[in-house]
């Protein structure tokens, strides 16, 4: 089995860090450090991104139909450009509201490329005040969910799960 974790960040979601199925991905690369933050709370706001692939995932260098399920956790805060940098960009990235469609829409055709036949692809979105509604996001998918859950103090955490498959087309 073949796994693409697409925006792996620090790793957080995984239990192993570095799972021998898995490749993780991400644009960034480094030790980010919020200073604000930082000074408050030492080493706790230090984030360490250290992935196997340095690609954004629009442009994920892999060939089609190459792996067995993709996990796509992508920044969720959308805002202006020009908005300054907030801790929780540091660790997640963020989008902006001029493009935030077409970046997701073109990373998440991307991505299903490179999905197999009958492959999962995991997808996390978190709705809060600087995000836009599972719905409109939803939107973007070239297939309807099969299942998903909320998680989440908030309960505003989607986990969805998309089967690459051919349905009839009465059940889309």
């Amino acid at each position: 089995m073949k796994i693409l974790d697409a925006t792996c960040g620090a790793r957080g979601m995984w239990y192993i860090k570095k799972h021998p199925l898995v490749t993780y991905m991400d644009k960034r690369e480094g030790v980010f450090i919020n200073k604000k933050e930082y000074n408050k709370f030492k080493n706790t706001r230090k984030t360490k991104i250290n992935p196997d692939v340095v690609s954004e995932w629009k442009d994920a260098p892999f060939p089609d139909e190459h792996f067995d399920c993709v996990i796509f956790d992508p920044p969720f805060h959308i805002e202006k450009r020009g908005t300054k940098e907030a801790g929780i960009h540091y660790r997640y990235g963020r989008l902006y509201k001029d493009n935030w469609k077409q970046v997701m829409g073109e990373g998440i055709q991307v991505l299903f490329k490179k999905l197999k036949k009958n492959g999962l692809f995991i997808f996390k979105w978190c709705e809060n005040n600087n995000t836009v509604p599972i719905e409109d996001v939803l939107k973007l998918f070239p297939y309807k969910p099969a299942f998903g859950t909320k998680t989440g103090q908030a309960n505003n955490q989607h986990w969805i799960v998309f089967i690459k498959y051919r349905f009839d087309k009465r059940l889309i």
